[in-house]
């Protein structure tokens, strides 16, 4: 049964209309995701059903008595107050009592005076009365179990907000929602903000604890595969329904595309028959003939033809082929005072390797790419780049950009490019006509982040350093980058929370948490399935008889376990297979090179020579590794087959 029907509605600003025809509906306990690009009036939708804006025209039907909560993108709360008030301060009312009742209790602690110890506790008696009267010390014990239900301490309740991270303060609002048990949530963008541990956390509480419908706005693809079962889509003012989550919603979006478009040639094919027709019939003079002809064209309900939608255009051609060893990390160590980020960090990114760096919020993940861009200074250990390095830094603060400059002299500023060259390509990033003398202080998040990408093109890397290159972009602009992302065939080390990005691109992730890391082979999917805790249980007695009374269900775990291990032993193995292939290729280049006088004439034989023995030594570890690999997976292989004939028997 529907909950919240929208029909019809129009919105417009001035002479800009936003959208003309959106109608949709949300049935209880629905999870409806609602995508479009910036600016075709997502967040504006949102405000309309939950009341704070109004629609030019159209209706929205909701449920007699029906409540909804509604989360925007940037949480407004009350800085110097305490987290528990502010979450119990649902009302106005509430919060002013609330944190009177704090204040008089902070006061009443420090106070020596017996009169002004009178005085607060009568004033305390009367506020209390009206704190009662609201309803309040029901509110603060729902409160407090919410916020200890959403990862808080009890240490955490009475921290002022202001010192909270935006993910935190995410979590503060949508406490505050919970404490009014809205029968449905309004979500703008709440993954923003949030590392990647807060983004699964949301997703299991939209998934196993909200009772009602949600609708969400999000460019976080992985999120919205994982949460929602339809997809309703704003494009060209008006909305398409469609059902399943993101990715199936991406396929039938094509494939309506494709169709459309198939419809549209057939279609303008007739109309150009029948005008010619028309035409001849004309020029015959049989005007009775021609008449029925045209009313047959005026009938012709027409297939619009499928809109063609701007969105960034990259290639990324990486510079000369740099060696085979492009960063050398050895013993890296940085702290801030009472935090330790990493210490000890000891790796290598070989060419073509694509790595992805997760953690927490205040982790290190971005202190780690600034001191790779040279930008920050580590306290131990060193960075080396190898033969023919040439890296672009991409800061998610976009501090490396200059304020003052102009769009284009921003992108000129280290790029070899003439200027007709740099029309080109802003024009490739969306910036035409004048917006490229645009000043970068009245840019966008989404502007800045997309020059910030036309200055990686125009200095064509062969290694990428990137901090959250997604945030700030819509769905298909990511999409554009994440293509060029994968078929870059330089290095990449980045960080990102976009794990529909890390699933699509990472060759291996690295973890960074606690102070310690850790370097996980292949991508996000993969590290989520090495990393994500067992869930434990008690188990029950019938659980219990379940298991002892089918024992081959237990066996088939056990074999999916061990093909999954079989699989990540073979992508290993043939990764160890490229890799001697790779290094066996340079040595028999280098062993060329030493063979000819000019080597030693020029004087790079000495150079030639470290590279060849420091090869030697790799290819000794990448065998030793390589036939312990195989090894494994024989014996892999003989158990699984093992275990199947048992089975068949």
């Amino acid at each position: 049964m529907a909950v919240i029907t929208v029909s019809n509605l129009k919105k417009s600003f001035g002479p800009r209309e936003l959208f003309s025809d959106v109608s949709f509906f949300i049935n209880e306990k629905e999870r409806v995701a609602l995508v479009g690009d910036n600016g075709t009036g997502k967040t504006t939708l949102l405000r309309i059903i939950c009341g704070e804006s109004d629609a030019d025209s159209g209706n929205i039907g909701k449920e007699p008595g029906m409540t909804v909560g509604y989360l925007p993108q940037e949480v407004d709360l009350p800085g110097t107050s305490q987290l528990q008030i502010v979450v119990m301060g649902v009302t106005p009312e509430l919060l002013d009592a609330a944190s009177t009742l704090a204040d008089i209790e902070s006061r009443l602690s420090h106070t020596t005076s017996e009169k002004e110890s009178q005085e607060l506790g009568s004033k305390y008696a009367e506020i209390s009365h009206r704190f009662d009267t609201l309803h309040g010390f029901d509110y603060q014990i729902k409160a407090k179990s919410i916020l200890l239900g959403l990862g808080f301490t009890e240490s955490d309740l009475d921290r002022p907000v202001h010192t909270l991270s935006g993910g935190q303060k995410m979590r503060v609002a949508l406490a505050r929602l919970l404490l009014l048990s809205p029968d449905m949530l309004l979500l703008d963008e709440p993954t923003n903000h949030l590392d990647i541990q807060a983004c699964e956390w949301l997703q299991s509480f939209i998934n196993d604890k909200f009772p009602g419908a949600v609708l969400v706005v999000s460019h976080d693809r992985y999120f919205l595969d994982r949460v929602v079962s339809k997809v309703v889509e704003i494009e060209f003012g008006t909305t398409v329904t469609y059902t399943g989550n993101y990715s199936a919603f991406a396929v039938q979006k094509a494939e309506r595309i494709e169709e459309q478009r198939k419809q549209y040639k057939l279609q303008q094919k007739e109309i150009t028959r029948i005008e010619s027709a028309i035409q001849t019939l004309f020029s015959n003079r049989k005007f009775s003939r021609r008449d029925n002809k045209v009313k047959q064209l005026n009938r012709i309900e027409r297939v619009h033809k499928p809109g063609e939608r701007m969105t960034i255009k990259t290639n990324l051609t990486p510079a000369g082929r740099s060696g085979l060893d492009v960063v050398r990390i050895k013993k890296l160590s940085k702290n801030y005072p009472n935090k330790p980020l990493f210490s000890e960090m000891d790796f290598v990114v070989e060419r073509g390797r694509k790595i992805g760096i997760v953690g927490p919020n205040g982790s290190g993940k971005t202190t780690l790419l600034k001191i790779l861009a040279d930008k920050l200074q580590a306290d131990d250990g060193v960075v080396e780049f190898g033969h023919n390095v040439q890296p672009v830094y991409f800061a998610q603060e976009f501090d490396h950009l200059v304020p003052e400059r102009t769009v284009i002299e921003e992108l000129l500023a280290d790029a070899d490019l003439t200027s007709s060259q740099a029309r080109d390509l802003l024009a490739q990033f969306l910036f035409m006509g004048d917006d490229a003398f645009k000043r970068v202080n009245v840019l966008s998040g989404g502007e800045m982040c997309r020059l910030a990408l036309a200055k990686i093109l125009a200095n064509h890397p062969n290694l990428l350093i990137l901090d959250e290159p997604t945030n700030h972009l819509d769905i298909r602009s990511r999409e554009a980058l994440e293509e060029a992302l994968k078929s870059f065939n330089g290095t990449i080390l980045t960080a990102s929370h976009d794990r529909y990005l890390l699933d699509a691109i990472a060759t291996d992730i690295i973890e960074i948490k606690d102070g310690s890391w850790e370097r996980y082979l292949g991508n996000y999917s993969d590290y989520r399935e090495k990393t994500q805790p067992a869930e434990e249980h008690s188990p029950t007695p019938a659980a219990v008889k379940k298991q002892v009374a089918a024992p081959r269900r237990s066996a088939g775990s056990q074999l999916r376990v061990k093909e999954r291990q079989l699989k990540e032993l073979s992508k290993r193995q043939k990764e160890l297979e490229h890799g001697i292939e790779q290094v066996e290729g340079r040595m028999g280049e280098l062993t060329e090179a030493l063979a000819d006088e000019e080597t030693y004439r020029n004087g790079t034989a000495g150079e030639l020579t470290k590279e060849y023995d420091g090869l030697a030594a790799k290819l000794d570890t990448f065998y030793r590794e390589w036939e312990t690999t195989c090894s494994q997976v024989a014996e892999l292989e003989d158990e699984i087959a093992s275990q199947l004939e048992g089975s068949r028997e």
